[in-house]
């Protein structure tokens, strides 16, 4: 079967032939993304940010879930953070605060660490602000994080490569 043969036969196609994700199932995304399997676990987290991305709340739900159930590999949890980028919305910003406090800074979790910087620098300020200043003054973070919290409430601008 042609892709022509399935327009107007699958839901998520539209009548131009191009996938619509706000017409896609969910329930095996969902799977996919508990997969143990690393290619489809990424491919899902993908797939429900371009659904949230197109409308799909619920999208971004799951994603927030996904973070908390996930366990202690950061490679996987700095995909889910990076996908919530498209969440900026304040229990996504808490979270991803929380995440600070559970995951200490080190030379093995820095680019997690800086990867959730990124993603709450690029919500808007309302949001973040006030978590930023607090753990800017907080001495229980080393002098160099404090400096990268300090800098995304001076300038907001900190996704550069070059930031960090």
């Amino acid at each position: 079967m042609d892709r022509e043969d399935l327009i107007g036969k699958v839901p998520w196609l539209t009548k131009d032939g191009y996938f619509d994700p706000t017409k896609f199932p969910i329930d095996s995304v969902l799977t996919q993304a508990l997969d143990a399997d690393f290619g489809k676990f990424r491919s899902a987290v993908n797939m429900l940010l371009s659904m949230y991305d197109h409308g799909r709340r619920e999208a971004g739900v799951f994603l927030l879930g996904l973070l908390v159930a996930s366990d202690d590999n950061l490679e996987w949890r700095g995909i889910i953070v990076e996908a919530l980028r498209v969440v900026p919305t304040k229990p996504c910003a808490d979270l991803l605060f929380a995440e600070f406090r559970r995951v200490k800074s080190s030379n093995a979790t820095r680019r997690y660490l800086d990867t959730v910087i990124k993603v709450l620098a690029s919500m808007p300020r309302e949001l973040i602000e006030d978590s930023f200043a607090k753990l800017a003054a907080d001495k229980s973070f080393s002098q160099r994080m404090r400096s990268k919290f300090r800098a995304v409430i001076a300038s907001g601008d900190c996704l550069g490569d070059d930031w960090f």
